[in-house]
C-alpha cells in the first residue's frame, strides 16, 4: 500500500514538474514576426555582402524590436514590384521598404499612423544636362518609373491632368536600374529620393544632378511621411497598434534621430519639420 502510495505521488510530482516547465516555456515563448523589405534601396534597405538585411528601414525594425521581447524579427528582402503581392499572401507580416502614405494604401492596407521618416522627391536626371528643370520640361521624353511607386501614380496623374507628352519606361523600382537607364541614354529622367539616388549613382561612378519637384500640378506635396505597412487583418492591427506605441517611443527618446543620422550623412529626417529646415 505504501509501495503504491509512493509510486501515485511521484507521478503527480512528475506532472506538476511537467506543467511547470510547459508553464515557463509558454511564458518565455517569442512570436516571428517576418519583414517584408525591397532589400536594393540604399541608405533606407539593403543586403550587405554577408547576405544580412540593412538600411535605416531595417534598423528602425530592429530597434521597435527591442522595445517588443515578446516577438522576434526576420527580414525577407524581395523585389519591389512583388511586395505588396507577397504581403497579402502571407509571405510576411509586415512591410518596411520607405513606404510612403498613399490614400489609396492606407484603405488598403494598415499602416502605422506614428510615421517614422520624411521624404521628398525629385527629377533626376544626367549630369550636364539644362533642358530639365521642372515636370514641364519631361514633355517629348522618356522617364523610368518602378511599378507601384507613390511617384509613378503620382506622374501618371500629372500626365492625365496635364496632357503632357511624357512616356513612362516602367522598371521593377530598383534604383539601379532607373540610372542604368538614365546613363546610357534610353530614358532621359526618373522620380525618387535624391538620398538613395546621389548614393547609389556615386557608387556606379554616374554623374547625375536633381531639382525638387514644385510643379503646382503634382498631385502630392514634395514632402511625404514614410510608414510601416501591415495587412488589413485583425492580426495586422494588432501588431500595428504594438508598433506604433514602440515607434512613438523612440521618437520620445531620440533613438530615430540617432538612426537618421547614422544612416542619412548626420541629416535628421525623422519629422517634417526637420526636413524641411534641412537639419
Amino acid at each position: 500500500m505504501k509501495t503504491r502510495k509512493l509510486t501515485i505521488a511521484l507521478g503527480l510530482f512528475l506532472i506538476g514538474v511537467a506543467l511547470f516547465a510547459g508553464a515557463k516555456k509558454e511564458a518565455g515563448a517569442t512570436t516571428l514576426i517576418r519583414v517584408g523589405t525591397e532589400g536594393a534601396y540604399p541608405p533606407y534597405n539593403y543586403v550587405t555582402e554577408q547576405g544580412e538585411a540593412d538600411g535605416y528601414d531595417v534598423a528602425v525594425v530592429k530597434a521597435v524590436g527591442g522595445l517588443l521581447p515578446e516577438y522576434r524579427i526576420e527580414f525577407v528582402p524581395i523585389a519591389w514590384d512583388g511586395i505588396f503581392v507577397a504581403l497579402e499572401g502571407g509571405e510576411f507580416d509586415l512591410i518596411a521598404s520607405n513606404i510612403g502614405w498613399r490614400k489609396e494604401r492606407e484603405e488598403k492596407y494598415y499602416l502605422s499612423t506614428v510615421p517614422y521618416l520624411w521624404g521628398g522627391s525629385s527629377l533626376v536626371f544626367k549630369s550636364g544636362r539644362t533642358d530639365i528643370h521642372s515636370l514641364k520640361d519631361l514633355d517629348g521624353k522618356k522617364v523610368a518609373a518602378g511599378v507601384g511607386t507613390a511617384s509613378t501614380t503620382q506622374l501618371e496623374d500629372y500626365i492625365k491632368q496635364t496632357g503632357a507628352n511624357i512616356e513612362i519606361v516602367f522598371t521593377d523600382g530598383n534604383i539601379i536600374n532607373a540610372l542604368t537607364e538614365i546613363e546610357t541614354g534610353r530614358v532621359d529622367a526618373t522620380i525618387s529620393s535624391i538620398i538613395t539616388t546621389q548614393l547609389t549613382a556615386d557608387s556606379l561612378g554616374y554623374k547625375i544632378e536633381s531639382v525638387p519637384i514644385t510643379d503646382p500640378e503634382w498631385t502630392s506635396t514634395s514632402v511625404n511621411s514614410i510608414h510601416l505597412l501591415f495587412p488589413k487583418t485583425e492580426q495586422g492591427r494588432t501588431y500595428r497598434d504594438k508598433f506604433d506605441t514602440a515607434l512613438k517611443q523612440l521618437h520620445e527618446n531620440g533613438s530615430l534621430r540617432a538612426l537618421s543620422r547614422k544612416y542619412f550623412f548626420g541629416k535628421d529626417y525623422t519629422t517634417k519639420e526637420a526636413l524641411e529646415a534641412g537639419a
